[in-house]
């Protein structure tokens, strides 16, 4: 069964983290498609929210990920992915340096010259779904670097080996349901139109308004769940 859009899997996704709220929690959406479901998640939490930036690096005219990078240093190398393309190893380097450039450029243009601080704070990262966990891998690189005390990763949908990736980097991970076949995350969304950037700094805006009413979710899970 698929998600409507991208909002009703960050309602879904919410119930499952109502624990977390009343808590000193900052909501981190993945650029772009998971700032629609962190909006969702900071509203029902009644927490910041703020984006994240990072990238997959493919390999040029070919549908495969050799891994990803993220603002903050964050990398990820996919090896099993290199082994299937070694000839590509030798231009991983040069194409995660561009990626990088992009990715720093992009977090600018998104949040604009705010200063973040996460030292000894407690992070959720939201992502639209995971399907190699490449760029979430990084993301969480990425972040654990900035010192943060708890590092949380959320999404409405993933594979079975995208969770495998992102387990060893967070120190919770949630999820609403797994889909093995999953080529794609806009296959789980009937409605999986892309996030402009306009969007992304709307939802930044409306999100700093008053948060919904508390009893407008009952949690399906109040005490979370690792998956």
């Amino acid at each position: 069964m698929r998600f409507q859009d991208r909002a009703e899997g960050g309602r879904q996704l919410a119930t499952r983290l109502l624990s977390y709220r009343g808590m000193n929690v900052g909501v981190m959406g993945l650029a772009r498609g998971g700032m629609r479901v962190a909006y969702e998640v900071a509203r029902a939490l009644e927490a910041p929210l703020q984006v994240w930036v990072a990238r997959k690096v493919d390999i040029p005219g070919r549908p495969t990920t050799l891994g990803a990078v993220s603002e903050g240093g964050g990398l990820y190398l996919d090896r099993e992915a290199l082994r299937q393309s070694p000839a590509m190893e030798w231009a991983f380097n040069n194409l995660a340096s561009d990626a990088s450039a992009e990715v720093d450029s992009e977090a600018q243009l998104l949040r604009g010259r705010t200063a973040l601080s996460l030292g000894g704070a407690t992070v959720l990262l939201v992502d639209d779904g995971l399907v190699t966990g490449a760029t979430a891998a990084a993301a969480l690189q990425g972040l654990r670097r900035q010192g943060v005390a708890r590092l949380i990763l959320a999404a409405p949908v993933a594979t079975p080996h995208a969770l495998d990736v992102v387990r060893p980097l967070a120190d919770a991970v949630h999820c609403v349901r797994t889909m093995d076949a999953l080529h794609s995350v806009s296959e789980a969304y009937v409605d999986a139109r892309p996030v402009p950037d306009v969007e992304v700094r709307q939802l930044l805006e409306r999100s700093r308004q008053p948060p919904y009413p508390r009893g407008v979710l009952e949690s399906m899970d109040p005490g979370g769940f690792w998956m």
